[in-house]
């Protein structure tokens, strides 16, 4: 709207005055001295009218001045294109005047020439003041109708000179719509094509932005994942060593430990891998925030305990309509990072009614965040509290991936704190509109698995310690093992086998060459029937992966496998 109203191309010159505008300044004051000199036109009419075409160009280039000064309101446009239409008007009766003023009794070619001036100027109008149809419409009516009837009045030659005013009148309207369509199309293609570039900029802002962090993320992945993987290789240069048998157990406590701090981290980066997947499965239901706060206690406490903190959980009958899944989790995370970060006191968790959202808080007493390092907190791998990169005291990807879980969700993020007197991060989460589900009945009581002894157990992966170090622990539990490869090996074990055995087989997804565990699955499946259980192991979180795993009723174990579930698995 603010486009048609009005038009300040960048051919302006000096003070906003256009080169047609000074054209028509320059040109009538010709017109008028020759019409005095060569055609016997009265100087005072002549100076008058060229005063008048002054005064109305004039009054348009003030107007388009004060617009560029002071660019008003959208609510004021209106105003302002009535005011530039009315001064076109003007302008054009201006124009129209040099009909009555300049021509001389009895010379045709006196009255010939203001006409010729109107036509021209409306023609020159038409290119200059298509960008708003209403003050160019205003302009060539004011400029036309006024002399042609004033010439209708008089008869003779001037009659047929004001019919030739009023025939090209209609042409000149209908050229004028014309070109104000096509000027406006090429303004809304220039709108387009600049929101298009926007858009782009956007897009090309957004992706060097996540590429940075995604060098930084995976940058100090590398350099946290190496630190362990570091001492478990000097460990073990010392047990090829053989020390004392004393040493040599407090080499296997380091190894172990090392072992338990990578697996720590790698489960932490693949937490981070897993909000994607976690949120484009969740499915927000009435969810009573009481009973997930009593999980979270249940989880905390022990931690808590063991640093002297009390944790409270503030009863409450608030329900929010929400994925119950990632709101533990992220609660979890935040809880996790009060406790971590809190050294005496206590942390708190509780909820409040906000309008048609439920804010849902987890505070601590703890050490604070400086105003100025609150948005950092929530970047991956920092730590405030922890630069000396304690493992112990976590990696620092708990408030990022609360973070991404709480933007894929559309749930706000609220932080206040004061340092030294602790935090305050505040869930807020819309609020349910019908009862919870009820709650499932509490499971039976777990029987003891049955003894693994005498089974049967296939094992297919293409790497070699995996393979070592699988039929190890499976002869332990007393399970025939026997590993292989490749599809094809596998295969030709099952066949050699017992044909009344049930076997288990354990199939790692990625196998060498063009062949999935998913393909080998369903071979397996199609050959043997249902006397051989497939289950895939993958290190891999993709939910493409998932769903295809569930169409062929495969249990999925992630990578690193615990062995306690393993072991549950063997014994069904």
């Amino acid at each position: 709207m603010r486009l048609y109203f009005t038009e300040f191309s960048p051919s302006s010159g000096p003070g906003g005055v256009r080169p047609l505008q000074f054209l028509a300044m320059l040109g009538s004051g010709a017109i008028a001295l020759a019409m005095t000199l060569l055609l016997g036109t009265p100087p005072l009419r002549a100076l008058a009218w060229w005063l008048a075409i002054v005064a109305g160009e004039g009054a348009v280039i003030a107007i388009n001045r004060l617009y560029r000064a002071r660019p008003p309101a959208d609510s004021q446009l209106r105003a302002w294109a009535l005011a530039k239409a009315a001064l076109a008007a003007l302008s054009g009766l201006a124009w129209s005047a040099g009909q009555i003023l300049l021509p001389v009794a009895n010379d045709p070619v006196s009255t010939i020439m203001p006409a010729w001036m109107i036509l021209t100027f409306c023609a020159g109008a038409i290119w200059a003041g298509a960008f708003y149809t209403p003050a160019l419409v205003a302009m060539q009516l004011c400029a036309v109708l006024p002399a042609a009837l004033w010439l209708e009045a008089h008869g003779g030659f001037d009659r047929a000179v004001g019919f030739c005013l009023l025939a090209s009148l209609p042409m000149m309207l209908a050229i004028g719509r014309q070109a104000a369509r096509r000027y406006r199309s090429a303004v809304n293609d220039k709108i387009v094509i600049g929101l298009l570039l926007d858009q782009q900029n956007a897009y090309t802002r957004r992706i060097e932005q996540l590429s940075a962090e995604r060098g930084r993320f995976f940058g100090a992945a590398a350099h946290d994942l190496r630190q362990p993987l570091h001492a478990m290789g000097l460990y073990l240069s010392l047990l090829r060593d053989n020390p004392a048998p004393g040493e040599r157990e407090n080499l296997v406590d380091n190894l172990a430990a090392c072992a338990t701090s990578l697996d720590a981290q790698f489960n932490a980066i693949m937490g981070v891998q897993e909000t994607s997947a976690l949120i484009s499965r969740a499915k927000p239901e009435p969810t009573a925030l009481d009973g997930l706060f009593a999980r979270l206690a249940v989880q905390g406490r022990p931690r808590a305990a063991e640093a002297h903190l009390e944790l409270r959980v503030v009863p409450t009958s608030l329900v929010a309509d929400v994925a119950p899944d990632i709101l533990e989790r992220v609660l979890g995370n935040l809880l996790s990072n009060a406790l971590r970060y809190t050294q005496r006191g206590g942390v708190l968790i509780g909820a409040r009614r906000r309008g048609d959202r439920v804010a849902i808080l987890v505070a601590d007493t703890g050490v604070g965040i400086p105003e100025d390092r609150r948005a950092d907190v929530f970047e991956d791998f920092l730590q405030l509290g922890n630069p000396e990169r304690n493992r112990a005291r976590g990696f620092g990807l708990g408030l990022g991936i609360v973070k991404r879980l709480c933007e894929g969700m559309g749930w706000g993020v609220e932080l206040r704190s004061q340092v030294g007197r602790g935090s305050v991060f505040s869930i807020l989460a819309p609020i349910a509109r019908a009862a919870p589900a009820a709650a499932p009945a509490a499971p039976a009581a777990t029987p003891a698995a049955p003894s693994l002894q005498g089974r049967k157990a296939l094992i297919v992966d293409d790497d070699a310690g995996v393979r070592d170090a699988m039929q190890k622990l499976l002869a332990r539990w007393g399970v025939e093992a026997h590993v292989c490869a490749d599809g094809d090996s596998a295969l030709e074990a099952l066949a050699a086998g017992d044909s009344q055995a049930r076997w288990r087989a354990l199939i790692d997804y990625r196998l060498a060459g063009a062949e999935t565990g998913l393909d080998l699955a369903g071979k397996i499946r199609a050959r043997f029937g249902e006397r051989v259980s497939c289950a895939l192991v993958t290190g891999e979180v993709d939910e493409d992966l998932d769903q295809r795993a569930a169409a062929q009723d495969l249990v999925i174990l992630r990578k690193p496998v615990e062995p306690v579930r393993l072991r549950a698995l063997l014994a069904r």
